[in-house]
């Protein structure tokens, strides 16, 4: 049983949180660190496709998530060069799952309900303003030194988990590499008061174009909506923030009032780490592995990192397997974002911003062929489950691994570069 387990969980974004909170509630004491002084409100994730709405589900969690934004079945891409509008409707496969329909709200919202949730739980802790100093693995447990305004101290559990984002303090510290590129172009995040939904918007949309391209999405039952889209990198931020009404205006209707609620910039990646384990610390989340936020691979592989953790440690406590589990973990999950992840998020990318007339022109055929025939389109939907981790068996190391044995490590490499990605500079951590 898990009880007398101790666990410490570095980060307290979605990833942290979920993990922490499905420990906390099979009876590990878990205590969650963070150097900020309370969950980070800024744009990031708020789309939560139908395969995270199955892991909140599975941890209990789904139902009070409900209660905090709307759910959408629609989805659509508009190819602004033609005029062509492509639309998907998750209720297509209502008859293959009962995980059809998507949520909207912040993933700051949904770390403060995982937080309450988790703090009720007995043995749970929450220690915010705190850095980790350093990490000292022993046979039988991890120390981790933090520090908060107290000055520095020493905290002991049998595991320590990093889901400190793609700045992982965890993963540098356990001499892990970050293998991968940086994009050139800067994101713009905005929050917006309109309703998209009155002028032919879905709850989820695409625009793609290979200047004025973005993502445009519902955030919350209150008609705020998020438009995200490209900026230069050698702005600085003052220019961008100056240039965001002109930005806007390309996809709101002309004359079209609305309110500013905030904006925020950052650089995206596409990286994984070298190992997702070493020892008695594992790395899940955006510090294992960080990609580009058009389509929503990264949040929606974090959290099939945390629910993946969960039963992995699960199984640990209650002997259904040895600790060899937790590199089962560390193979699947590092495996799923090379595989699938990351060269989706790089296609979803590609697709969007796309310069090239003629790739582009094919872009649009396929993906119009796609949404008018049911049976391709069922098939693209369910995909999206595909994040999910195989099953765990005991012989893993050869009944999986063997799986994927014709593919070397060279061809999987090249699933983080990206096709005509390869151009770009790569690096073994974030410059």
């Amino acid at each position: 049983m898990a009880a007398g387990k101790r666990i410490i969980i570095i980060g307290a974004g979605p990833a942290g949180l979920v993990t922490a909170f499905g420990l906390a509630q099979r009876g590990a004491q878990v205590t969650v660190i963070d150097r900020e002084p309370k969950v980070v409100d800024s744009p990031r994730a708020m789309v939560y496709l139908p395969s995270t709405v199955k892991a909140l589900d599975k941890i209990g969690l789904l139902e009070t998530a409900k209660k905090l934004g709307p759910e959408s079945y629609d989805y659509q891409c508009y190819f602004a060069q033609s005029g062509n509008v492509g639309r998907m409707d998750h209720r297509l496969v209502e008859d293959l799952t009962p995980y059809h329909y998507i949520l909207h709200f912040g993933q700051d919202e949904l770390a403060k309900m995982i937080l309450r949730r988790f703090l009720a739980l007995p043995g749970s802790e929450m220690l915010w303003s705190t850095t980790l100093e350093s990490i000292e693995q022993h046979d039988d447990r991890v120390i981790a030194s933090i520090r908060d305004n107290d000055g520095e101290r020493q905290l002991e559990a049998d595991w320590l988990i990093g889901a400190d984002g793609a700045r992982s303090t965890v993963r540098k510290l356990m001499g892990a590499s970050f293998d991968g590129f940086t994009w050139p172009d800067t994101f713009m995040a905005t929050n917006i008061f309109f309703d998209f939904s009155k002028h032919g918007y879905a709850a989820s949309n695409m625009i793609s174009d290979p200047i004025n391209w973005a993502v445009i999405a519902r955030v919350n039952n209150d008609n705020l909506w998020r438009v995200a889209y490209g900026e230069d990198s050698n702005a600085s931020d003052e220019e961008r923030l100056a240039r965001v009404d002109k930005r806007l205006r390309h996809w709101l209707p002309e004359g079209a009032e609305y309110r500013l609620e905030r904006a925020n910039s950052y650089r995206v990646h596409q990286r994984a780490a070298s190992t997702f384990r070493v020892g008695r610390v594992l790395l899940a989340g955006d510090a294992a592995h960080a990609t580009n936020p058009i389509g929503g691979m990264g949040f929606t592989s974090g959290v099939q990192d945390a629910v993946t953790l969960i039963d992995c440690f699960e199984k640990l406590f209650n002997g259904q397997a040895e600790n060899d589990v937790l590199d089962w973990y560390a193979y699947e999950r590092r495996r799923i974002f090379l595989e699938i992840a990351n060269p989706t998020a790089i296609e979803f990318k590609r697709r969007t911003q796309e310069a090239d007339p003629e790739k582009r022109a094919e872009d649009e055929r396929n993906f119009l062929y796609m949404v008018d025939n049911p049976e391709i389109l069922r098939g693209a939907l369910m995909s999206i489950f595909g994040l999910e981790s195989r099953p765990y068996q005991a012989d893993w190391q050869t009944s999986l691994v063997k799986q994927d044995q014709e593919r070397s490590e060279t061809d999987k490499q090249k699933a983080l570069v990206g096709g005509t990605t390869s151009t770009l500079h790569h690096t073994s951590e974030i410059e």
